[in-house]
């Protein structure tokens, strides 16, 4: 039904254009909470609701996220993993708001969305929808975890959970030198998408050695850091620095 709907109203409204304004930056939205994708219009004459339509779809697959005409939801062709997350706000369309609200953003929901409009003219516009999830604080692990004498090989693993977008690792010594060309880092994605990130460094131990290991999440402007000093003859995990959060303001 849509996919005919669609081309009917694009031929007969060919020659006219009704112009949309969508974010030109990516929407940023957190893993589990909501976000509203902005949409909204200019229309030079007063209209009523059954005069608009609304369809929110996937750029680039055009599966049907939510659709609207004839003064209500039209949810019949709407993808299955969109079902009761999404809804337009009614009240406000003859003032030309055509934002879509999207519940417990997953992973899966990033990417690509098209916003298209008729009301006797009609116009697309597309948007970008990014998610992201912070990273617990990191914990670091000794191996070996103890007899350690100078000049002994050491690996310390650093380990963060349950974040996304895959983070940026930065190891440092006590003196602020970058580690990063020592280091071995993995990620691994549970059933909801978001990542365990595990690194790796190998160092030889001086007899008073401190390190830390910083995780630095793209899309937050978060930073996660854990600070260790390993003395040889015993590794001891003497002191952790509280994790240091930045973040910058979400994008809707």
């Amino acid at each position: 039904m849509l996919a005919l709907l669609l081309p009917a109203m694009l031929a007969v409204h060919a020659m006219a254009k009704l112009e949309l304004h969508v974010p030109d930056q990516p929407v940023v939205a957190l893993h589990g909470e909501d976000v509203t994708l902005n949409c909204s219009f200019d229309h030079s004459s007063p209209f009523n609701l059954s005069d608009v339509a609304v369809f929110w779809q996937l750029t680039d697959t055009k599966g049907s996220i939510h659709a609207f005409w004839k003064g209500q939801d039209q949810l019949v062709e709407q993808l299955e993993s969109y079902a009761n997350r999404t809804s337009l706000f009614p009240a406000q369309l003859t003032a030309g708001n055509a934002s879509l609200l999207l519940r417990r953003v997953a992973i899966a929901d990033e990417g690509d969305y098209t916003c298209f409009v008729r009301v006797q003219e009609y116009d697309r516009a597309s948007l970008l929808l990014q998610v992201a999830a912070p990273y617990t604080k990191p914990e670091v692990t000794l191996e070996p975890e103890s007899n350690l004498r100078p000049g002994d090989e050491l690996a310390l693993t650093c380990v963060a959970y349950g974040g996304y977008p895959k983070a940026d690792v930065v190891w440092q010594d006590g003196s602020g030198r970058n580690l990063t060309d020592n280091i071995t880092t993995s990620v691994v994605a549970n059933e909801q998408g978001l990542f365990t990130m595990t690194s790796v460094l190998t160092v030889v131990l001086e007899p008073n050695s401190s390190f830390s290991c910083r995780l630095i999440n793209p899309l937050l402007g978060e930073e996660r850091s854990i600070f260790v000093t390993v003395t040889a003859e015993e590794a001891k995990e003497l002191e952790e620095e509280e994790s240091k959060t930045a973040m910058t303001p979400l994008k809707s």
